[in-house]
């Protein structure tokens, strides 16, 4: 079965497409937000809402490689579910972690600005000109953030494979074009795409367990792990020693190559 990735923007009602398409298909949904709940690290609420990337990204910036370490945890806890194809991811910039994957729907939802300022206003109880200039803002930061973390513009049509304009269809109409696909030959799993991403989990899962060493280099071959990192002088083997342990935890793990080089 394919899986399902749904890039939404703010107040598009890309929820609850994708609560509806889980429905149909009997898949189950999961969320960026849902997911960083789940952390106690990067539960942050200027991270989960971006109301400033300047400011979401000074936050990131109190962890060491904080940026590094925070795609990391993303890629590992959506591939996490996404490598078992019957599952529904929305959120910002879900296309990035399948990257190369053939059995993956990359939909897009969008609204017209008008139908969208007349949900913020009944919404918060604000005026339509105060509801239009934060829904622009809101938009520009999420496409920075995107564009900050994955260096990917979430606005450009040629990420994904379906663009839907709810106010035309409504939800029920877009859920049932996004299930409807999901029947066509081209997006069914083959064993070449399905190792492909479970060496893609495998591979985000290792690094993110390589917490203390986010510039660890780390490739996958099936369930074999080689890592590559440069520590300081007289410190390889404790590092060894500490990436091994932190690899005891991951049951995919079937062999593991370990290169430690001085760092100087």
């Amino acid at each position: 079965m394919p899986i399902i990735s749904i890039s939404r923007g703010s107040y598009h009602r890309g929820r609850e497409v994708a609560h509806k398409v889980a429905e149909m298909l009997r898949y189950e949904s999961v969320s960026r937000d849902s997911l960083l709940e789940n952390s106690e690290l990067f539960d942050i609420p200027e991270i989960k809402l971006m109301p400033n990337v300047k400011h979401a990204a000074h936050i990131l910036e109190r962890f060491s490689f904080g940026r590094e370490r925070y795609t990391n945890y993303m890629a590992s806890s959506i591939l996490r579910f996404l490598k078992k194809d019957n599952h529904v991811y929305h959120g910002l910039a879900g296309q990035f972690f399948v990257q190369g994957i053939s059995h993956v729907i990359k939909v897009r939802i969008t609204a017209d600005i008008e139908d969208r300022v007349s949900a913020e206003v009944q919404r918060k109880d604000i005026s339509a000109e105060d509801a239009r200039a934060q829904l622009m803002q809101d938009d520009e930061e999420r496409r920075k953030w995107a564009m900050l973390l994955y260096g990917i513009d979430i606005s450009e049509p040629g990420l994904y494979d379906m663009v839907l304009n709810i106010s035309t269809m409504g939800v029920d109409e877009a859920a049932e074009l996004v299930a409807r696909t999901a029947q066509f030959d081209c997006y069914q799993a083959t064993e070449e795409s399905t190792r492909h991403i479970r060496e893609m989990a495998l591979k985000s899962e290792v690094k993110a367990a390589l917490f203390d060493y986010p510039q660890a280099q780390v490739s996958v071959d099936g369930g074999n792990v080689r890592i590559q990192a440069k520590v300081p002088s007289g410190q390889r083997e404790l590092v060894k020693k500490r990436m091994e342990t932190a690899l005891l935890g991951i049951a995919e793990v079937a062999a593991a190559e370990i290169q430690i080089a001085d760092y100087y």
